[in-house]
Order: C-alpha cells, then structure tokens, then sequence
C-alpha cells in the first residue's frame, strides 16, 4: 500500500510539474520583419511575418496587432527576422507638426563619399552665399543619381525632413545647384515630430 501511494505521488508529480512546464511557456504570436525594412520605409504587410515567443515584453507587436503596422514609417532599420517593437516604428504620420520633406539634388563632391543612409542628421549648406541654409536636418532617403546602388560619383538625390519654414529656400538652393551636404551624425532613429 505505501508502495502504491508512493508511486502516485511520483506520477502525480510528474504531471504536476508537466502541467506548469507548460503553463509557463505560453506562446505568444508577434510580429517581424520578413525581409530588411530600411530606416524611413513605409511598412507593408509583405514586409512581416509572425513569429512565436515565450515573452511577455510589452513592447513587441502582436501578430493580430498588425493592421495598426501596416502604413506607419520605419524609425530605424530594422534587418530580416528581427522581432518588431513599437520603438522602431513611427507613432504619427511622416513628416509631421511643422515638418516637410523636400527633395534635393545634389552634385558629386559636395557630400560625403560614401554617400548618406536614412536616419543620418545634416547640415545643408548653401555655397553661392557660403551660409548653413538648414541645421540638423534628417535624411529620409537618399539614392545615387546613376540610379545604381552605392555609387555616388554622379551625385545624390536626397529626402529630408526639414522645418517647414526652411522648406522653399532649400527646394530654391537645390533648384540653383548650390547646396553641399555635411554630414553631422549617422543612423539615428527617424524622429517623430
């Protein structure tokens, strides 16, 4: 008998311990990236995928979450696989409050060689009035003009957030091949406004 009582400690034990096992590693589906989102992107649904985690992080997204994903502006670079958390991703649309984007054309030599990447911070100076037109600035995009990636020689065509009120006179240096681009810090997080 205290054989028997003994075993059934031991079995209900067993399925004790298995039963908490399991209650503690609760699965939770979340979202990531299904192919590198570049800094500055608008996300879409062919961009994520789910994937399973025993987290309770309250800031990754969950899978079901992904409708509120879907739309928003990347903030920083987020590479193939990784989980997705509501850090990387913009909580308003881009630009906003007194924000705009304004596009610039840019000739080769007048910003750094190896070119600029979404998130880098500039400053844009005007070289007909030797004056900074813009301080602080943040690149959204920025692409070779050759059209072909990483090579800069032909010049730049570059994205940037700017205050509104700096917006026209840089579209009118851009338009007068004036500008030069300095570089003041690289891969930051695109700011919400």
């Amino acid at each position: 008998m205290l054989a028997a009582l003994a075993v059934l400690l031991i079995v209900g034990g067993a399925l004790l311990a298995g039963l908490l096992a399991n209650q503690m590693d609760q699965r939770v589906q979340v979202l990531a990236a299904g192919d590198t989102i570049r800094a500055g992107e608008v996300i879409t649904k062919e961009d994520l995928m789910s994937a399973s985690v025993s987290s309770d992080l309250r800031t990754l997204i969950r899978a079901d979450q992904i409708d509120q994903v879907v739309g928003r502006t990347a903030r920083v670079e987020v590479s193939k696989g990784q989980l997705l958390d509501t850090s990387q991703i913009a909580t308003t649309p881009m630009p906003g409050g007194d924000k705009q984007v304004v596009g610039i054309s840019v000739a080769s030599g007048r910003f750094p060689a190896g070119g600029l990447g979404s998130g880098d911070v500039v400053n844009v100076v005007d070289v007909g009035t030797q004056s900074v037109s813009v301080d602080d600035a943040q690149v959204l995009k920025a692409v070779p003009s050759s059209g072909t990636d990483n090579d800069w020689t032909s010049g730049a065509v570059i994205s940037l957030i700017v205050d509104k009120k700096d917006a026209a006179k840089l579209a009118s240096a851009s338009a007068n091949g004036t500008i030069a681009v300095v570089q003041t810090a690289t891969n930051q997080p695109i700011k919400d406004s």
